[in-house]
This record gives C-alpha cells, sequence and structure tokens, in this order.
C-alpha cells in the first residue's frame, strides 16, 4: 500500500503598502491574520509615515513570524512600496491590501480554490464600499473575465480584490506614478492575450477617501495618463475611450446599482 500524501497549502505573499494609516492599519492587518488559508507571509512596507503606523506594525510583527515589517527611510509612494514587497515574495501567489481597506476571512481561500479549479493565474471579486468609519456605502461589481481591451475603457479591478499567480508577475512591477498605478499594473500584466477572471462574491471592503472635486479630475488625468503610456496610438485611443470612461464613472458613484448592470455585461 503506497504512503498517503499530504495536499500541501500554497503560500500567499499578502503585500500591503502603508502610509500615515494608524487609524485603519490594526484592522487590515487583523484582516489578513483571521484568513482561513493560513500559509501566508504578510510583508507590510511602512512608507516613512509620520504617524504612530510603525508602533502596530511593530506590535503585530513581534506576534507572529508571517509578519515581514519594511520601514522605509523616505517616501516614494504606494508604487514603489509594492514593488519593494514584489522583490521580497517568496509565495505561489501574490495578493495585495492596502491598509486602510479590509478583507472577509475566507477570501484567500475561495479565490485560491477558484484558481486551482478554474486553472487561471489572475482572479479579482466584487467589493464593497465603505465610508471613513467604516460604514456600507454600496457594492461594486466586475465583469466575468477581463482582457486588456475592456480595461482600456475603466479600470473595474479593486486592488485589494485580486490574487495573481506569481509565475504571471513575474519581473513585472508597478510603474512610479501617484495614481492608478494598480490600474497600469493590471494593464501591464494582461498583455499578451492574458485573462483575468472574476471570482463572483464580496471578499473586500475598499474604504473611500473624501472624494473633493479635484481629486476628480487628478484621477482622469492619470487615467489619460495610463493610456497614453500603455496602449498603442493612444492619444487617438483617448478619443473612443475617454467618452465611455467619463459616463461609465458617473454612474459608478451616482448610481452603483445601474453601474453593476452595465458593467456585468461587458
Amino acid at each position: 500500500m503506497s504512503p498517503k500524501t499530504t495536499k500541501v497549502s500554497p503560500i500567499v505573499s499578502v503585500i500591503m503598502p502603508n502610509y500615515n494609516s494608524v487609524d485603519f492599519i490594526q484592522t487590515a492587518i487583523e484582516s489578513v491574520l483571521s484568513q482561513t488559508h493560513k500559509n501566508l507571509e504578510l510583508i507590510i512596507i511602512d512608507d516613512c509615515s509620520s504617524d504612530d503606523s510603525r508602533s502596530v506594525i511593530a506590535k503585530f510583527s513581534a506576534q507572529d513570524s508571517r509578519i515581514i515589517p519594511i520601514y522605509k527611510e523616505s517616501n516614494e509612494g504606494a508604487a514603489m512600496s509594492r514593488n519593494v514587497a514584489l522583490d521580497l515574495a517568496q509565495g505561489d501567489y501574490i495578493a495585495f491590501l492596502d491598509s486602510d481597506d479590509v478583507w472577509s476571512s475566507n477570501k484567500l481561500e475561495t479565490q485560491i480554490s477558484y484558481m486551482l479549479k478554474h486553472n487561471c493565474r489572475f482572479v479579482f471579486s466584487y467589493y464593497d464600499v465603505i465610508s471613513s468609519a467604516g460604514q456600507y456605502c454600496y457594492t461594486l461589481k466586475a465583469p466575468k473575465i477581463a482582457t486588456r481591451n475592456k480595461l482600456l475603457f475603466t479600470c473595474f479591478i479593486g486592488c485589494s480584490s485580486v490574487v495573481i499567480a506569481s509565475s504571471l508577475v513575474g519581473k513585472t512591477r508597478q510603474r512610479d506614478i501617484a495614481c492608478r498605478n494598480d490600474y497600469m499594473f493590471w494593464l501591464d500584466i494582461l498583455k499578451d492575450g492574458e485573462v483575468g477572471y472574476c471570482c463572483p462574491g464580496v471578499f473586500s471592503s475598499y474604504r473611500r477617501g473624501s472624494g473633493i472635486s479635484s481629486n476628480k479630475l487628478r484621477n482622469f488625468k492619470f487615467y489619460c495618463y495610463v493610456i497614453m503610456s500603455t496602449a498603442p496610438y493612444g492619444v487617438l485611443l483617448l478619443g473612443i475611450t475617454t467618452p465611455v470612461f467619463l459616463a461609465i464613472n458617473l454612474v459608478k458613484k451616482r448610481f452603483p446599482d445601474l453601474y453593476n448592470k452595465v458593467i456585468t455585461q461587458l
């Protein structure tokens, strides 16, 4: 009789950039440590915070050896912090959680099971939008699949909802831009016909900011930059994608139920 084989649980590298999120980072860390999938490492990159974030990180890292704290000496932004963590990551899979967002306890187990069952290397999911106080606002859904062409019109992938196989990430790193760096990262990864898949369900909560109008203009400027930087004939393409982008984002924030009906049909 052959000996029984033990199924090896894949390692997940969770990447958490942090900058001055002392009010939220404890909740974010606890949502990682409470995962039903236990085989993980949590790489927290503190981007030279000036609040008491480092004390919170140090407390948790002293209690759990799965936490790898990195304290930067200068502030470089979320993209460069994630890249530091990507260079250190040892996992079979990469997951992202911003330090003011939250995961449900079954997030990793559910999404990795989905990836193994469907033999895919990039998954995302629906996510809840919550206020700064943690109150539920609305849920945002996504199409069944994400292709590069679909993403040129709008980014429907929430960063904290994503799990990617390390083999797909490879040496790809986030570009050093102040806004929409995760959006550009998805576009870079999904080149050459690669496809991302939606694991239906809500497994993360995104904490929205104050949402002042100047941020809307800033986000649009960076959207234009992303398209011009990643797509052939980007300037010409903007003439096609911009009206769709503006319409989708207007509906997304004011009429999320309508947005969900439209976006899930893409």
